[in-house]
């Protein structure tokens, strides 16, 4: 008999054009909101948020812009943004963007009423996704996303990706209450994503329904689901790479990349996710996305030797010739399988070519991480890092 728990408590608008409707979205939790972004003086991006701002004023909600959010968000930019919430009397936080700009605004709400915030009790505490939790603030904001790309699954998840760059450590911390209440997805603000962005972000939405689908907590829900985001992605994100505006294309991803965010916030990611955050905390110049593709040959050569029979099913999704192999076999092709649909995407990359250190290897293949992880011995866990350089 099965035994699964499932849960995503995010209200979903899916469809072009669903960003005309935020300003009624917004004002159902205030008339007073933060906008979470990255630089307002990105050149492709500023239009759209001058456009949020103008929609949300038209209906009459007050925009307080912040526009501090970097690439692997920080504690101390997320306390700046804290102090900005504390003074204006924020009801509500926006985030508009990718996957770091929805991080930071969990982040926000989640810790926006502490006198001071104990990060390390953070760390230590809020590490399961499948856990409900006290909050941390009382109630915690409301989240609203409106994301950017077709990667992070973040604005349909409880996680929260934090950087600390005193201590160089990259952290994902989980909390039941920071799922968002409402997600916008219109997959016309996705058609500006450059052709390396894309790629990355859509690999990005590929490993969380491969490792969730790893996952012994998967389900048939989260399998169901998994498969068909990545069975959608392997099929439509090396298209884009030649017709980046194609917006059939980019629906079919957006849809994949929000499967995939429903399966990994109920069951979970594996190894490749806590070893690109060691990446990411040494070498935070590297994309996350990239850094998930440097590690996936070398970890899928030791996932099939754990879970034959789902690596199996993921290679009779890239190659249909191997329908009537046995699982084994199957099995057996899925390194290489993967290797040309990275090659396919440019994200065929090493960790060397991409500009790691000497010295930023021997950090992270020291890095105490890799002797507390459940997923493997420290020599696995350090065999399969070392095998993205």
């Amino acid at each position: 008999m099965q035994r699964f728990k499932f849960y995503n408590p995010t209200r979903i608008h899916f469809g072009a054009g669903e960003l005309n409707n935020l300003g009624s979205v917004v004002k159902r939790y205030g008339t007073k909101c933060l906008l979470v972004t990255t630089t307002n003086k990105e050149d492709v991006l500023r239009p759209l948020y001058d456009r949020v701002k103008t929609i949300l004023s038209d209906s009459g909600v007050e925009v307080i812009h912040f526009d501090e959010v970097v690439p692997n968000p920080t504690v101390q930019g997320i306390e700046k943004a804290i102090s900005i919430v504390k003074n204006e009397g924020i009801q509500s936080v926006l985030a508009v963007g990718g996957g770091s700009s929805m991080d930071t605004a969990k982040s926000i709400a989640l810790f926006y009423q502490p006198e001071k915030i104990d990060w390390d009790s953070a760390y230590q505490n809020f590490t399961s996704p499948f856990k409900a939790y006290e909050p941390v603030s009382d109630p915690v904001l409301p989240i609203i996303t409106v994301p950017t790309t077709a990667g992070t699954g973040s604005e349909l998840t409880q996680a929260m990706i934090i950087s600390d760059e005193t201590t160089e450590e990259k952290v994902c911390i989980f909390h039941d209450k920071v799922f968002p209440k409402e997600a916008i997805i219109d997959v016309e603000l996705t058609l500006t994503m450059p052709r390396r962005l894309t790629a990355m972000t859509g690999f990005d939405a590929f490993s969380h329904a491969f490792e969730s689908y790893m996952r012994d907590e998967a389900s048939v829900y989260t399998k169901l689901i998994g498969k068909e985001a990545m069975s959608n992605i392997l099929k439509a994100l090396p298209m884009l790479m030649d017709d980046s505006t194609n917006v059939e294309l980019r629906e079919t991803m957006s849809v994949a990349e929000m499967f995939a965010g429903i399966s990994l916030s109920n069951a979970a990611a594996t190894i490749p996710h806590p070893l690109s955050e060691v990446i990411g905390g040494i070498a935070p110049y590297i994309p996350h996305g990239q850094a998930l593709a440097c590690l996936y040959p070398e970890f899928v050569r030791f996932q099939i030797t754990r879970t034959s029979s789902k690596c199996a099913d993921i290679a009779r999704l890239i190659d249909s010739s191997l329908d009537n192999e046995d699982d084994v076999k199957a099995a057996e092709q899925l390194p290489t399988l993967i290797e040309g649909f990275l090659e396919n995407i440019g994200l065929r990359k090493t960790l060397t070519e991409l500009g790691v250190t000497d010295v930023e290897k021997e950090k992270m293949e020291n890095h105490f991480l890799l002797g507390v992880l459940p997923f493997g011995t420290k020599e696995e866990l350090t065999k399969i890092l070392k095998g993205a350089f």
